[in-house]
């Protein structure tokens, strides 16, 4: 007797452990709502099943199985789940639904992980449609079941029994039945919620205090849960409210370190709720649209003002949170432009545009980090896909009418990847030098077909002499001190590639450093080769161009170019160029002027 009643009472821990673990979300909410009782007498469940249950909400539980809590869970999460999709009814044949409805649930469960599957609850893989239970029945019902699925259910509810049972079966006298699709649909949101706070670092572990949640916390929780357009980024990025880092930082409101994905909010400005929700939403769209990336060698704190301007200008017409009684960059003069239009004007007057103050302080930017003028990073690359996320939910959730249309063009030509370097290039060739027309002669026949020997066919003939010699450029090379031997010969060699497959004749090529050297006229072929730079001191452009000039007053170049210019941008600040011309740069640096033709960068 003593044996039996140890054993009853494994058997009820084991179960109530199991149940626990099935309580959590997002299943908490049935859980909890649920009438679980023990067939002690087996009317319902068979002596070797598991349990079953009644759409109402009644589980009848085997009242002496013995099993780990982790199998208990997963079959009592197979019975709530069936109820939260609104599977528990009557429906015939009535094995094929229970197995098809079983099945589905059952993927539910593997998907959210709850539980071990029983040994004796195992069954062969089955291929369950993306449509669900009605195809999934659907093809059971043509096709037949397979026994030991067959088998596998009668394991669950026993012999002879049915997994779902009538109404008769219900402990529970509902005079409306719960919506338990709607109580699995808050316990999936609940959960969702909870991971994302989890993540963030916004529920206290056991461990650790509990307190109050911050203005800062606060302003992310209602960015994840209110903004579809900045609640990814939102997750992703740590918050920082240190004092003494803020202090080391000489960080007056708040700045971003995208490469680290840290925001750091200086807990002495004393923003309130709203404030908090107005800078983190500045920081975030800092990080989602690249503004460090795109710098490309301008001033950091000129540049990070021309982006400030562009994003309070945007969040103060979206109404979103409240601008800090601090005092922020915004004027109304200037909506509409873009961030490199308002840094030309800033530059213009660099006295005034000094005393400006970020978020950060005064003459100091709120981007920081140890390289800001690098191509696009692996943080970049995922804020640039979150912002581009949350503006296609927000167009689908219906926010469209509060974005202005400036940030979402911008978020928009951010998702399309930049053409590189050397294929804009190559699409400056085209314009330059389109592909000669093919003409045909009969002066000169082509060999007849052997299947019509009887009919001429004209020959392809070559473009005149006149017109292959005029397809011609001229390049200009900055042979300075400070070009590197690397980038000399990367650009040589894509202009010497380009050249030869648009059938260019000949290449006039200067050396240019504090003077210029006329290398003469060399076919793109000799680019390619070992080349014997001349020069390498300073940087004196306007040299090389003259040199140009001159060979077209003599009529040994064309008046009109084109020329193509090599330069790391450490040169005068200004140029006079009459010919069509386009720069080749490196990545992250910058022409100390403002270029009038195209200007590739590098990579």
């Amino acid at each position: 007797m003593k044996r039996r009643k140890a054993a009853e009472t494994a058997a009820r821990r084991g179960f109530l452990e199991g149940r626990t673990l099935a309580g959590q979300p997002p299943l908490d909410a049935i859980a909890q709502t649920v009438h679980v009782a023990f067939d002690d007498k087996h009317r319902w469940v068979g002596p070797q099943g598991w349990l079953v249950l009644t759409a109402d909400g009644t589980i009848w539980v085997h009242p002496k199985r013995q099993a780990p809590p982790a199998e208990w869970a997963r079959v009592l999460a197979l019975a709530y789940v069936c109820l939260g999709f609104g599977l528990v009814r009557p429906r015939e044949p009535q094995a094929p639904w229970e197995i098809a409805s079983l099945l589905v649930a059952e993927r539910f469960c593997q998907e959210i992980g709850i539980g071990a599957t029983p040994e004796s609850l195992l069954h062969p893989d089955v291929e369950i449609p993306t449509q669900g239970e009605e195809t999934l029945f659907g093809l059971l019902t043509a096709d037949g079941c397979d026994p030991a699925l067959l088998a596998w259910r009668e394991a669950l509810c026993g012999r002879t029994k049915t997994v779902f049972c009538p109404a008769d079966a219900s402990m529970t006298r509902y005079r409306q039945p719960p919506d338990w699709k709607t109580l699995l649909a808050e316990g999936i949101s609940r959960g969702v919620s909870q991971a994302i706070e989890r993540a963030g670092g916004l529920i206290t572990t056991p461990t650790g205090p509990a307190r109050l949640p911050t203005a800062a916390e606060k302003a992310r929780r209602r960015l994840t849960s209110h903004y579809p357009l900045l609640g990814a980024l939102a997750v992703d990025f740590a918050l920082s409210e240190d004092r003494r880092l803020c202090q080391l930082h000489d960080i007056r409101v708040a700045a971003i370190d995208v490469g680290n994905r840290t925001i750091w909010i200086n807990p002495t400005a004393g923003l309130n709720d709203a404030e908090c929700l107005f800078v983190l939403t500045h920081e975030l769209l800092h990080a989602g649209l690249n503004h460090a990336s795109r710098r490309r060698g301008r001033d950091p704190f000129l540049w990070n003002a021309a982006c400030d301007f562009v994003i309070n200008g945007w969040l103060m017409e979206m109404g979103i949170g409240q601008p800090p009684t601090l005092g922020l960059l915004h004027d109304p003069q200037l909506a509409g432009c873009s961030a490199e239009e308002i840094y030309d004007q800033l530059a213009r007057d660099l006295r005034r545009a000094r005393k400006l103050a970020t978020l950060r302080g005064p003459g100091a930017p709120d981007l920081i980090g140890e390289d800001q003028s690098r191509g696009f990073v692996d943080a970049e690359a995922y804020c640039r896909r979150a912002l581009w996320q949350g503006l296609e939910r927000s167009l689908m959730s219906g926010w469209r009418g509060t974005l202005p249309a400036g940030l979402i063009e911008e978020i928009r030509s951010l998702a399309q990847p930049p053409i590189p370097w050397d294929v804009r290039l190559a699409y400056w060739f085209d314009e330059q030098f389109p592909p000669p027309e093919r003409r045909r002669s009969y002066a000169r026949p082509s060999r007849r077909q052997s299947s019509t020997p009887d009919i001429p066919r004209p020959s392809i003939i070559p473009p005149p002499e006149e017109e292959r010699r005029a397809r011609v450029f001229g390049v200009v090379l900055d042979t300075s001190g400070s070009m590197e031997p690397r980038l000399l010969g990367k650009a040589l060699g894509a202009i010497a590639s380009y050249a030869q497959a648009r059938e260019v004749f000949a290449v006039r090529l200067i050396y240019c450093d504090a003077t210029a050297y006329d290398a003469g006229w060399l076919p793109p072929e000799a680019l390619l080769e070992r080349v014997a730079v001349k020069g390498r001191g300073g940087t004196v452009l306007q040299s090389g161009v003259d040199c140009l000039r001159e060979a077209a007053r003599r009529n040994d170049f064309p008046p009109r170019g084109p020329v193509l210019l090599i330069t790391d941008g450490y040169c005068e600040d200004r140029l006079d160029i009459a010919f069509d011309h386009a720069f080749l740069t490196p990545e992250g640096h910058s022409l100390p002027f403002t270029p009038r033709g195209e200007v590739f960068w590098l990579r």
